[in-house]
């Protein structure tokens, strides 16, 4: 099994269009440590840089400038291992394959260009699906499953990588209230189990704050780290920690800070 990766950004840029006429500075100079096995949330306004980010980290853009180190190691080293597990807003789930070959997918296609480092994976396709609670829809097409069923399924094929790290971005927006208090629920039970080093992230503050260790406050492009805070919430949460007085103050300072941001 793959350990997890503490995550080192240091003064990553990122200019859409640098050299053109009218340059968009995405990125200000980023500088942030993420500890192995934490849970660390991104919120700010629209338009910020969370998901520029995340697509540096993934290794789906280089930075103008500034570089990113994972476990000490460049984030295209363990993109090309299927060390980076990624989870979308939308599922992206392959219309002609069944819930288990959608959840297989990946890590067969990762198994075949490392085959002659003879990779070997812990990960159970059947405990998986088992654990993001799909036992049953194995066979299921993704047209016969919810949204939310979808999203589980996945989690379940980011998972199926034995990630080093999980990068979410926004993955519960599509999904009604409902479902997408449900699905945080799950995320938490589910990070309990593995303790992956994951990034989320969201709009919602009471959802960041809810699952994070930390949540990292970004202001308006171009962005910027404004202010981290630390949550100091008992684990395991529950439906009571939402309704706590902490919880609550937390996320009603965050609100303040965030309209600050925007101002």
């Amino acid at each position: 099994m793959h350990t997890n990766a503490g995550i080192s950004i240091e003064a990553v840029e990122v200019i859409y269009g640098a050299g053109s006429a009218e340059p968009v500075h995405a990125l200000a100079p980023v500088d942030l440590s993420i500890e192995d096995g934490s849970f660390v949330s991104l919120v700010g306004p629209s338009g910020c840089g969370k998901s520029t980010l995340l697509k540096v980290l993934a290794d789906l853009m280089p930075p103008t400038r500034g570089r990113v180190r994972i476990d000490g190691t460049e984030p295209g080293a363990l993109r090309r291992a299927g060390r980076i597990g990624l989870v979308f807003q939308q599922a992206n789930l392959m219309p002609w394959l069944n819930i288990a070959g959608n959840i297989r997918l990946l890590r067969d296609l990762v198994d075949q260009m490392e085959s002659s480092i003879a990779l070997q994976r812990d990960a159970d396709i059947q405990g998986l699906i088992d654990i993001v609670g799909l036992t049953g829809f194995e066979g299921k097409l993704p047209h016969q499953l919810s949204g939310g069923m979808q999203q589980r399924a996945a989690l379940a094929r980011a998972l199926a990588l034995d990630p080093s790290i999980l990068l979410m971005d926004e993955p519960f927006a599509a999904l009604d209230e409902i479902t997408r208090d449900r699905m945080a629920f799950e995320l938490m039970r589910i990070w309990q189990r593995y303790k992956k080093t994951v990034i989320f992230v969201t709009h919602s503050l009471a959802e960041a704050v809810f699952l994070s260790d930390r949540v990292v406050l970004m202001s308006a492009r171009p962005g910027r780290i404004h202010k981290v805070y630390d949550i100091d919430l008992p684990r395991p949460r529950t439906p009571e920690t939402r309704l706590s007085d902490e919880f609550i103050r937390t996320v009603g300072e965050i609100n303040r800070e965030l309209y600050k941001v925007m101002l």
